[in-house]
């Protein structure tokens, strides 16, 4: 894996975002920047021509918003289909982040809130791809990240802190009880339901703990009771006044990781198992 950045683009205002952002954390983090161009694949089009045209405007497109990058930028275009030679360039250039953003040029009925093309780069794409949902700078001073302390949600936990090794961690656990009415169809008392949610609560404890001990830096583990919902997500996101979520799309959150995508407001950063 190389330390290396790709950006997504279409010449449409959100991906002028997503390339801002990404100009600014290659900087940041020193790494290099690969901008691609995706021509779409068309049977009625000439594909050598449709490739010249697109570098053009590729390079114009750069060179009107960034006349004096700080950053080493190398310039792609394909014709293909878009999700596919996306992720196809991001694994043969080993990139470690993938930036797209929220929508697209065309925006159909499909495509308003959250750009189909981008739930499909997403689904296929093997690095973690982060979705810029405004113009705000990149700091990522706090970083909310959802956990049921399965592999897969440290897997993205590590790639957030090795991507952004000064943010501070906010991990956020709803701890799993069954309703107590559900225990009392089932013959138990109220002393049996309480000694049952204290237990769940010493467990959520004693697994936070052993999540919390794979990382250094700063860090913080919010442990909560009640019913999971994105909506529920947000809320606690937007309290601890986190600027990035990052989400797993497997275990108990991935029910809900493209709902929080749809209605962030903040950026996104997920990866698909």
């Amino acid at each position: 894996m190389k330390n290396r950045i790709v950006v997504a683009t279409d010449f449409s205002q959100s991906s002028l975002t997503a390339l801002t952002k990404a100009m600014f954390l290659a900087k940041k983090q020193k790494y290099t920047l690969d901008v691609v161009h995706v021509v779409e694949y068309s049977i009625f089009h000439d594909p050598k021509k449709d490739k010249k045209v697109g570098k053009e405007a590729l390079a114009k497109f750069i060179a009107d918003n960034f006349p004096n990058p700080e950053v080493e930028i190398s310039q792609f275009c394909y014709v293909g289909t878009i999700h596919k030679e996306i992720n196809k360039h991001a694994k043969d250039r080993e990139c470690r982040l993938l930036l797209v953003g929220a929508t697209g040029e065309t925006q159909y009925l499909t495509e308003v809130l959250l750009g189909s093309v981008t739930k499909k780069i997403i689904r296929k794409s093997d690095i973690p791809v982060l979705v810029t949902k405004n113009e705000a700078l990149p700091d990522y001073v706090n970083i909310f990240s959802p956990t049921d302390f399965s592999d897969d949600s440290l897997k993205l936990a590590k790639a957030a802190r090795k991507i952004f090794p000064e943010a501070n961690l906010v991990f956020y656990h709803m701890i799993s009880r069954p309703f107590e009415l559900r225990l009392g169809r089932y013959g138990a008392d109220e002393e049996q339901i309480s000694k049952f949610n204290k237990t769940a609560e010493e467990k959520a404890r004693e697994y936070s703990k052993d999540f919390l001990s794979n990382f250094s830096g700063k860090n913080e583990m919010v442990l909560d009771s009640g019913i999971l919902s994105y909506t529920r997500l947000l809320s606690v996101a937007e309290s601890k006044n986190v600027s990035l979520i990052a989400l797993p799309t497997s275990g108990k959150v991935s029910f809900f990781a493209l709902d929080v995508l749809q209605h962030a407001n903040v950026d996104v950063l997920i990866w698909k198992f």
